[in-house]
C-alpha cells in the first residue's frame, strides 16, 4: 500500500459518509481496496493512523553481538570481513551487518594514530627528562622561550600505508590501537630547521645524508649567525649531532645544549608541529 497522507485518509472517510468507494477512489486517485482498508481501519480503530510496527526482526541475539565485540576488542586490527569468517553466528549475515553491530557498541571503524616505538629503556630516559625539566626544577616559562628547538625532517615521497583499526570513542592514543613508526628510509627531500618562541627562525634545504661536518656545516650557515648569547639549543640525538667532532665544534662556538633530549620522542620537540603543517601543505 502506498503511503497516503493522513489528512488524505480524513477527506476520503469524510467523502465515504456520502459517496461510494468507486467514486471515492477515483476522485484521490487511489485504488478501490486501499480505500476498503482505510475505511475498515477507521471502523476498527476509530482513527486513521496506522497501527506502530516494531519493524524489522534483528538477525542475531545479544549474546552473539557482545561476543562479536569481544572478539574486535581482543582484535583491533581485524576488519570486519575478517571478524565476520570468526564469529558465526546462528544466521548468515552480511559484512555491513557486521559493522553498524560494532557501532551499535561504540566500535568504530578510524585510521589508527601512529607513535614511535619505544622501549623500556627509552621511555625511562623519557620520564627522567620530564622531571628534570619540571617547574619543580626551575624550568618555568621564562626559561622554556630561551629554547631553540632545532630538527630535520623529509617529505616523503612514498607515505607509509595507513591502516584502519576500530577502536572506542576516546580511544586515539590507546597504545592497543596505534600503529607503530620507524624512521623511514625511502626517497625524500630533506630539510633542517629550527624553532624559537617568537616562532620559525631558519629553514635549509639539505642536499644528500647529514653526517657530522655536513651538520657543523648548517650550524655554521643557519643557526650560529642569528644566535643570541642565553639561548639554548635543542637537538635530537642522531649520531651526527652527538659525535666528538660536532661536540668540539658546538663548545667552541659555545653553544649552550639542552641536555639529556631523548631518543624516538619527537613529541617532546615542538617543530614537530610545523613539520606537520609543512608536510600537509606539500
Amino acid at each position: 500500500m502506498p503511503k497516503i497522507h493522513p489528512e488524505t485518509k480524513v477527506l476520503i472517510i469524510k467523502k465515504l459518509k456520502t459517496r461510494s468507494t468507486a467514486y471515492v477512489a477515483d476522485t484521490f486517485n487511489v485504488c478501490q481496496r486501499h480505500v476498503q482498508r482505510i475505511k475498515k481501519t477507521f471502523e476498527d480503530t476509530g482513527d486513521v493512523f496506522d497501527k506502530p510496527r516494531s519493524g524489522r526482526p534483528r538477525k542475531t541475539t545479544a549474546r552473539e553481538d557482545r561476543l562479536l565485540a569481544r572478539k574486535s576488542k581482543a582484535s583491533p586490527f581485524s576488519t570486519a570481513a575478517e571478524l565476520h569468517e570468526t564469529w558465526s553466528p546462528e544466521v548468515p549475515v552480511s559484512t555491513r551487518t557486521v559493522c553498524r553491530i560494532l557501532s551499535r557498541n561504540g566500535l568504530h571503524g578510524r585510521i589508527s594514530a601512529q607513535k614511535p616505538a619505544l622501549n623500556k629503556r627509552q621511555l625511562k630516559n623519557r620520564v627522567a627528562f620530564a622531571k628534570a625539566h619540571s617547574l619543580l626544577k626551575g624550568w618555568a616559562l621564562e626559561k622554556w622561550k630561551k629554547v631553540d628547538f632545532s630538527d630535520e625532517s623529509s617529505v616523503k615521497l612514498h607515505h607509509s600505508r595507513r591502516k584502519y583499526c576500530r577502536r572506542p570513542i576516546g580511544a586515539r592514543m590507546d597504545p592497543r590501537f596505534t600503529q607503530k613508526t620507524v624512521t623511514f628510509g625511502g626517497g625524500k627531500i630533506m630539510v633542517w630547521g629550527y624553532i624559537q618562541y617568537g616562532g620559525v627562525r631558519e629553514i635549509c634545504r639539505v642536499e644528500g645524508n647529514i653526517n657530522s661536518l655536513k651538520y657543523q656545516e648548517i650550524l655554521a650557515n643557519s643557526y650560529i649567525p642569528n644566535h643570541k648569547r642565553g639561548q639554548i639549543l635543542q637537538q635530537d640525538g642522531a649520531p651526527s649531532h652527538t659525535s666528538i667532532s660536532t661536540s668540539k665544534f658546538l663548545k667552541a662556538k659555545k653553544i649552550k645544549m639542552l641536555q639529556d633530549c631523548p631518543a624516538q620522542s619527537p613529541d617532546m620537540n615542538i617543530i614537530e608541529h610545523m613539520w606537520g603543517m609543512m608536510k600537509e601543505e606539500a
